[in-house]
């Protein structure tokens, strides 16, 4: 199994430090009156509010660690790779078209975030069902739940993941676009999408510091 690369590592913890900064800072800007709970994290990057371009900026950043850590992503099936990038790339283009104001939203925005969501929840169980095929036309299914693959890789973790990410995504839509608790509903799906790459990531990192190429291909 290839490393990943420090890089990719990097990338990967820059991700949510660049969303909580950003949501957290930006927020502490405005005047009284804006609610974290109930007003999203999009309204604080509309036109009028104080400082949007802190969150613009921090989105813009998250996006291209999405991008750079779904290169570095080496072990992980490339159909996941690529869904999990196009979710980075539709982040930048939530940041690249904000909303116009707290209730007026451009469709590229709306499309972009939607995109950006169901990209960064679903890729997950992509690579957990790309695991299951790889494994069937060699050998059965390695293990039960995939016992000799890294924890993130196992495709009972990988379909859980999505399960979980994919029905905060659901909460979030059904408090769109008047429900009293929007805010804190996109911030613990962005929150739980920003920290399964991580948590990927540093899984794999302690797999082949176990496991090393070498005594994988000497075996």
């Amino acid at each position: 199994m290839p490393a990943v690369p420090w890089w990719a590592v990097f990338s990967s913890v820059a991700a949510p430090v660049l969303l909580t900064i950003g949501w957290t800072i930006a927020a502490l800007r405005q005047p009284p009156g804006y609610d974290p709970i109930g007003d999203t994290i999009s309204s604080l990057s509309s036109y009028g509010m104080m400082d949007r371009l802190i969150l613009i900026s921090c989105l813009a950043g998250l996006g291209v660690a999405h991008l750079v850590t779904a290169i570095g992503l080496r072990p992980v099936p490339l159909a996941a790779r690529v869904l999990y990038g196009c979710g980075g790339a539709a982040t930048v283009l939530v940041a690249a078209v904000p909303k116009l104001d707290g209730a007026r939203t451009p469709p590229a925005h709306g499309i972009a975030a939607v995109v950006a969501f169901v990209a960064l929840a679903a890729w997950p169980g992509l690579a957990a069902l790309a695991v299951i095929r790889r494994s069937r036309p060699r050998r059965p299914a390695p293990g039960p739940g995939g016992r000799d693959l890294p924890w993130a890789l196992r495709p009972t973790v990988g379909f859980a993941a999505s399960g979980t990410m994919l029905a905060l995504g659901l909460w979030l839509a059904l408090q769109l676009p008047d429900g009293g608790t929007a805010g804190l509903a996109e911030r613990m799906t962005a929150g739980a999408e920003v920290l399964w790459p991580l948590a990927v990531v540093l899984t794999l990192v302690h797999w082949t510091r176990r496991h090393p190429p070498e005594r994988q291909a000497a075996g």
